[in-house]
């Protein structure tokens, strides 16, 4: 039995057009989408903001109802085994505010606990248990507010497993992390899937993160699944094309709409711009020469191993952080 199977799913949302019109306008945020994920495995869905990820994980978690398509997780039906569902899964979502900040980290995996009907005779040892897997033991009678921003994460997860999920989903869990967070996240969830078994499904727009963790890797954009596979065989896709990296300075993005070639921003700062695609070495120099009459001034020029960044560059044309 897979852990989930999703075919053909869809949602659409409502844009109301002001009156008198009386119109109402549908948006596609999800246009069909099929996949399976088996258990024990990481599976990353991955792509741009707006994409369709979020609206794809919260139907999988039971939080919206589908428009068309049909979901199982765990054999369960999506909409008829709703309730029992949650029972087996759990999600961190997106964002701080999934925690009662007014309350401390023990108060709040108390909380939790009791909603998820965890028995009174096991409750104090799993979340101490918890507390301690992610670091927070020491500072479980401190207020969530007072945490920093990846305590709150690391908090989140904990709050996360109080059920003992079967089916851990996690929407962008590093996005505005430190490095260090970031880190510990990463490794926490690695743990996760090969120590205890869990199956994740992990959603993220950090390319490196995704090939670090994910066994496969669902590419999606504008609603749509336009590439699954395993990270080195998703790569296998830009293998024979020439990957270069070029760092500038004076760079407007909005020029990336008028360039020839396929482009994308990886890197940004005040005093630089590092720019990546695929180019035929023949272009190179025309490229180089194209940047210049645009008043861009190019530092250096480097070519690349492929990276999952340049899969995404040649199936969509545009960076991940559009």
């Amino acid at each position: 039995m897979k852990a989930v199977e999703v075919n053909n799913l869809r949602k659409s949302y409502p844009k109301k057009i002001p009156l008198p019109f009386r119109k109402v306008e549908w948006v596609e945020a999800v246009k069909g989408i099929s996949f399976e994920v088996k258990r024990g495995e990481l599976f990353g869905l991955l792509g741009p903001n707006g994409a369709g990820k979020t609206t794809t994980i919260k139907m999988l978690t039971t939080l919206l109802e589908p428009s068309g398509g049909s979901a199982k997780i765990l054999g369960l039906d999506l909409i008829r085994d709703a309730r029992e569902i949650r029972k087996r899964i759990n999600l961190v979502a997106e964002g701080e505010r999934t925690l009662y900040w007014r309350l401390s980290a023990y108060e709040n995996l108390k909380y939790f606990a009791r909603i998820y009907y965890v028995p009174k005779s096991e409750m104090e040892k799993r979340i101490e248990e918890l507390l301690k897997l992610v670091g927070l033991w020491e500072r479980r009678n401190d207020l969530v507010m007072s945490y920093s921003r990846g305590m709150k994460q690391r908090l989140a997860i904990a709050k996360a497993l109080i059920n003992d999920p079967e089916v851990l989903f996690l929407d962008e869990p590093t996005l505005g992390l430190d490095v260090q967070s970031a880190l510990f996240v990463r490794d926490f969830v690695k743990r996760l899937v090969k120590e205890e078994g869990k199956t994740v499904l992990l959603t993220t727009h950090y390319m490196v993160e995704a090939e670090e963790l994910c066994d496969r890797i669902a590419i999606i954009d504008h609603g749509r699944i336009i590439a699954l596979d395993t990270p080195e065989g998703l790569k296998k896709l830009v293998k024979d094309e020439e990957t270069v990296e070029i760092a500038v300075r004076e760079f407007n993005p909005a020029l990336l709409e008028k360039s020839p070639w396929k482009l994308a921003v990886v890197q940004s700062t005040e005093e630089r711009t590092v720019l990546r695609g695929s180019v035929d070495e023949e272009d190179l120099p025309k490229l180089v020469e194209w940047l210049v009459k645009n008043q861009v001034k190019v530092v250096s020029v480097e070519r690349k191993e492929p990276t999952l960044e340049d899969v995404f560059i040649k199936l969509t044309g545009r960076g991940l952080r559009d």
